[in-house]
């Protein structure tokens, strides 16, 4: 675990708050042709993705996510193939899981997963996408952006900022990464990365409060 450099103050558990309710959006289950898992530091994602498979939501598993920054000191290798290991070992059969171990953002999670469905000829027409709870609004705007054709629903495990720590990652680490999440919500749709989003008055400086207490490793230099 990446331990904290300074005591996380009342006010910045409240700005942190603000952020996390804000990036968190999800929709009601329902059935889709694929599971689509946008992998992390976090294997609670893997876990819930298999329960999904095990109670019918699909028949599919695609697991998307190479290295970054905070999961390179975590696994020993790529997140999808990690998050892979832990389905079968849930008893997902392996013929049912599919793995793109390249991408290094959300981005890319879709671009390079599209092409891997393409060229297995995988039909999909409607996918359930999962993340960390506070990285399902990043999810849904990246894929109205850069899959806009296909019927999409966003899901996440029902865990609160408090709860989102795990043996890796603390709470200091997990307020840097929502900070840079919201800071990439704000820059990306000018740069083609997703869409559009109304940020309200009080996020927006929630956001300034932390990056002034130095809540800044996850910023876009």
């Amino acid at each position: 675990m990446i331990l904290s450099h300074k005591k996380i103050s009342d006010k910045d558990l409240e700005s942190a708050s603000i952020i996390w309710d804000f990036l968190t959006q999800k929709d009601n289950l329902k059935k889709a042709d694929l599971i689509f898992v946008l992998c992390s530091h976090d294997i609670r994602i893997a876990k819930f993705a298999s329960d999904l498979y095990k109670n019918g939501y699909a028949n599919r598993i695609l697991f998307s996510g190479g290295l970054n920054f905070f999961t390179k000191n975590i696994f020993p290798d790529s997140e999808a193939d990690s998050f892979a290991n832990f389905a079968i070992k849930e008893g997902i059969p392996s013929k049912d899981i599919i793995i793109e171990n390249k991408s290094t953002n959300t981005g890319e999670n879709i671009q390079f997963s599209k092409s891997l469905l393409n060229a297995t000829n995988v039909e999909t027409n409607s996918i359930i996408a999962i993340q960390k709870p506070s990285m399902t609004l990043r999810v849904r705007l990246a894929f109205d952006k850069q899959w806009s054709d296909i019927q999409f629903i966003v899901a996440a495990p029902n865990y609160s900022l408090l709860d989102s720590p795990h043996s890796h990652i603390n709470l200091f680490m997990i307020i840097n990464e929502i900070v840079g999440d919201l800071q990439r919500i704000i820059t990306y749709p000018k740069l083609g990365f997703q869409s559009e989003i109304f940020i309200p008055e009080s996020v927006v400086y929630a956001f300034h409060y932390l990056v002034s207490r130095e809540y800044n490793l996850h910023l876009i230099r």
